[in-house]
């Protein structure tokens, strides 16, 4: 089941973040939301849809919190990197 959940992190725990949550992205034709910011649409290492909205001060996951438990929980899959 998709929520929302606001997240603050500084600039390199958010590129840690989204270099993780992705397994692809997508364009994000399909959605129904009007961002202020950067607007990233794909799936998650679990094949299920996921969407993070960036803006300046706050970014917001949209997705199975599962797969963001994963990702902030799990361990840096490429060289276990002071955030994961």
């Amino acid at each position: 089941m998709n929520e929302l959940i606001n997240l603050s992190l500084p600039p390199a725990a958010l590129s840690f973040l989204v270099g993780n949550l992705f397994a692809e992205l997508e364009p994000p034709c399909d959605a129904q939301i009007d961002p202020e910011g950067l607007m990233l649409c794909g799936r998650a290492p679990s094949g299920k849809e996921v969407m993070l909205l960036i803006g300046r001060d706050r970014c917001t996951f949209i997705g199975d919190p599962e797969d963001l438990e994963a990702v902030r929980n799990g361990k840096c899959p490429n060289r276990g990197c002071p955030f994961g």
